[in-house]
């Protein structure tokens, strides 16, 4: 079972009845400060200058309608009639608080209401980079009489065992916290200087010294990461039914590749300049492979003018993809000559072309891109090129010297070997060399049993 533990911290209520012990807000404020808990209150919405110092709250708690008391203060006993210009900027203003607050903190926020549910639900719908009634959202907008009787841990137990990534992310940012700290206290008893002595070394070489040191702190805060314990058997239901629909388990595992080894230019800085960056001209892709360290402009010079090599890439075809793919290793075939980055954007795989390298200026194509391909991928690439430029030329392979081979063919692919050892298929190609698999070269496979000669 998830640990709810991990929402345990500091919980936001935001109610405009917040002040009056008989609200029925008192009661769930009552359930969460019995856990140990700290409950931060407000009776209105926070200003957007303030929202940014939420950003370490476990969850929200939201009265939608923010009016009640105000309203009831002036009429006192009498019937209200709420304005419908009241209720539209009500609804404007949590729902802008709620865009702000994502951008800062992605947290469970329960919005609490004592009218229709349903109608709150449908005003979320509008904003779909908001509200995903698809999937688990964020949000969960509930009656506060359901909530103070089921209990808000309870209700945020069953909104985790529907949402399997919150469980990840939330025991990955425990670990990430404990290690922050380490990282600073360890830091901090070295020398309360230490930012400087680094910045001015990388101010002398003639780098983002800004950049050097965000690097510096990020590796250091990996290493010391516990390693991660998760548990995620609680969750083999959605999985089952999630994989149930093959078409919906398809896109969903595409997006999640793509997260992997893809950076989107929206999330990149404008004028970062890095290997890895990938740009789309027409229907082409092309991706830069120049070192970091060659893709700094130093000593004041223009941006612009950094130069960038760049090979080219074209799509492949979901039929070319399966044909490629290798189900025994999971991968994608590949030639000599090129390197395959399988589901980098949109689902796109990209096969880029090592034969031809092209020298362009960073301000001739910063407009055109579109993202950038994250390491091992990006390494892997690099590799890929570097052993391509480095590759010896050897003597073609006579056709009539291997067994089996009529004059007249052109390809001939030699049998798989039986040998426990060596695990290739060879082939003799067009070019007269023997194709061969990342794992084995030639030799192992004319070599097996099989394949000698009497």
């Amino acid at each position: 079972m998830p640990d709810l533990s991990l929402f345990h911290g500091i919980a936001v209520l935001i109610d405009d009845e917040i002040q009056d012990e008989r609200a029925s807000i008192r009661a769930i404020q009552s359930q969460i400060e019995a856990e140990g808990c700290h409950v931060v209150t407000m009776s209105k919405l926070p200003t957007q200058a303030s929202v940014p110092n939420l950003r370490e709250v476990a969850f929200f708690i939201l009265d939608w309608n923010l009016y009640g008391r105000s309203l009831r203060d002036v009429a006192g006993e009498a019937a209200i009639v709420v304005p419908q210009g009241l209720k539209e900027k009500n609804a404007a203003d949590a729902i802008q608080f709620l865009k702000d607050l994502k951008t800062i903190r992605f947290a469970p926020v329960f919005i609490f209401t004592d009218e229709l549910v349903d109608d709150i639900t449908e005003q979320l719908k509008k904003h779909k980079d908001l509200y995903d009634e698809q999937d688990p959202s964020h949000i969960l907008v509930m009656s506060k009489k359901e909530v103070q009787e089921k209990g808000i841990f309870t209700v945020l137990l069953t909104w985790m065992q529907s949402a399997p990534s919150v469980y990840v992310l939330k025991r990955w940012e425990r670990a990430y916290q404990t290690a922050k700290n380490a990282l600073f206290v360890d830091f901090y008893a070295k020398s309360v200087l230490w930012p400087l002595f680094l910045w001015k070394t990388y101010q002398e070489d003639n780098v983002s010294a800004s950049m050097e040191l965000g690097s510096l702190i990020g590796r250091n805060l990996l290493s010391r990461m516990a390693p991660f314990d998760f548990d995620l058997a609680p969750f083999e239901d959605a999985l089952k039914s999630a994989e149930a629909d093959e078409g919906k388990s398809r896109e969903i595992l595409l997006k999640v590749l793509e997260g992997d080894r893809f950076l989107a230019n929206e999330q990149l800085h404008g004028e970062s300049i890095a290997p890895g960056d990938v740009f789309k001209k027409g229907k082409e892709f092309f991706i830069n492979i120049r070192p970091d360290c060659d893709c700094i402009p130093r000593g004041g010079s223009d941006p612009n003018l950094v130069k960038l090599y760049l090979l080219k890439g074209d799509k492949l075809t979901s039929g070319q993809v399966s044909k490629r793919h290798q189900e025994k290793y999971g991968s994608i075939g590949e030639d000599d000559s090129e390197a395959v980055v399988f589901a980098m954007k949109d689902g796109i795989s990209v096969s880029f072309q090592l034969r031809e390298l092209s020298i362009e200026m960073w301000g001739d194509w910063k407009a055109l891109r579109i993202g950038r391909l994250l390491p091992p991928f990006l390494t892997r690439l690099q590799q890929r090129y570097s052993a391509y430029l480095q590759r010896p030329g050897l003597t073609r392979v006579p056709k009539a010297a291997v067994p089996g081979v009529p004059p007249a063919a052109s390809v001939v692919v030699i049998a798989p070997s039986e040998s426990k050892d060596v695990n290739t298929t060879a082939a003799v190609s067009p070019g007269g060399s023997i194709k061969e698999r990342d794992d084995s070269g030639p030799a192992a496979a004319l070599d097996s049993d099989e394949n000698k000669t009497a």
